[in-house]
């Protein structure tokens, strides 16, 4: 079909995972959204139990939203759309687009920057689609675990012929022994569960563009909890 490409082994592999997920992970979100309608539909109910479970069928109903939407991109993955670009320029759009949202959730957001810039060859939009993943995690993860020291930041360079983006944050961090675990489909840490998908997803973006995502146990100095770093071959004029 027209703007379809043939997928990689890594990736039918991974859509396969996704249709063997899918009876769970539909018929539990259904599973409340049905129950907590039925619910509803009692006239003697107060206003704050109607208003808690009005909460819950959206919750549920977002998650199958999340779920539809993923598995749809997946089967429809465009091919990238290679071009040279400033990695830290990338960093600073998404920088600029996120920090007021992490802010109204009380994170706040610090970018590192180099003084010249990083250039590579990738897809700009896979590569800021992966780079908010990223953030997202972030933000789910201090939502499940509140502290008063909610911080996270990027950080943009260059090394070993590789330009990097770190993104890391001052949380609970990943459990020794998780480093791969984290990226496998449908796995989460999270005690309210979630897709366990944007790991996933975002790793995937960045091979199919040459590059890498892994967590680094050395993180960034002064930020004690999870560090993802992505990576891309710099260009070769550079």
């Amino acid at each position: 079909m027209p703007g379809r490409i043939p997928l990689d082994s890594a990736t039918g592999e991974l859509i396969a995972k996704l249709v063997g997920r899918i009876v769970h992970d539909f018929n539990n979100p259904l599973a409340a959204i049905l129950g907590f309608a039925d619910l509803l539909r009692n006239p003697g109910l107060t206003p704050e139990k109607r208003e808690r479970y009005v909460g819950r069928v959206y919750e549920q109903a977002q998650k199958l939203s999340q779920l539809v939407e993923t598995m749809a991109w997946f089967a429809t993955m465009p091919p990238a759309q290679a071009e040279k670009l400033d990695l830290a320029r990338l960093v600073q759009d998404v920088f600029a687009l996120r920090e007021g949202g992490m802010h109204a959730a009380g994170i706040a957001l610090a970018r590192e920057l180099p003084g010249k810039p990083v250039t590579v060859t990738g897809d700009k939009a896979a590569l800021a689609r992966a780079i908010n993943a990223l953030l997202n995690n972030v933000e789910q993860a201090f939502k499940e675990s509140p502290q008063e020291d909610r911080r996270a930041i990027l950080c943009c360079g260059s090394g070993n012929g590789e330009g990097f983006v770190d993104v890391a944050d001052s949380g609970g961090g990943i459990p020794a022994g998780m480093d791969e675990q984290v990226f496998e489909p449908f796995f989460t840490t999270r005690r309210s569960g979630g897709l366990g998908l944007g790991l996933t997803v975002a790793r995937t973006l960045l091979k199919r563009q040459g590059g890498n995502l892994v967590l680094r146990r050395e993180g960034v100095a002064g930020f004690g909890g999870a560090c993802f770093r992505l990576t891309l071959p710099l260009d070769g004029a550079q």
